[in-house]
């Protein structure tokens, strides 16, 4: 309900999935993915979801925050929400899947083997 609240006024951000839809992030608990193709709006979008949640008590724990680009021509952005840059990354693990700026599932199939190799080695 707090991210949902916070998220009402960010409708304009998100990436175009089919004519007419639209997907601005993914959200399971507290962890949540945002996507945009503009870096001024992601941007605002951040400073939006963070002033949604300050109503609430709430905060970023902005080392937790990564920025992965995918498809990018150009320098990367500097997205800075609170007066902390936004760490760039090339991978990140969301809900134990591992998503890379590749597009490819190599990290994903490794974690993977490494667990089940793990899971009969006990």
């Amino acid at each position: 309900l707090i991210i949902e609240t916070a998220l009402s006024s960010c409708e304009d951000s998100g990436i175009d999935l089919l004519p007419g839809g639209r997907l601005s992030d993914l959200q399971y608990a507290d962890d949540i993915v945002i996507l945009s193709e503009d870096p001024g709006k992601l941007q605002g979008f951040l400073e939006s979801l963070s002033a949604g949640v300050a109503m609430f008590g709430m905060r970023f724990a902005l080392s937790k925050c990564k920025m992965l680009l995918q498809d990018w021509v150009g320098p990367a952005p500097s997205l800075v929400p609170t007066g902390e840059l936004i760490e760039q990354v090339d991978k990140f693990c969301y809900l134990g899947s591992y998503i890379s700026s590749s597009g490819r599932i190599t990290d994903e199939v490794s974690a993977r083997i490494q667990k089940a190799r793990l899971a009969f080695t006990h």
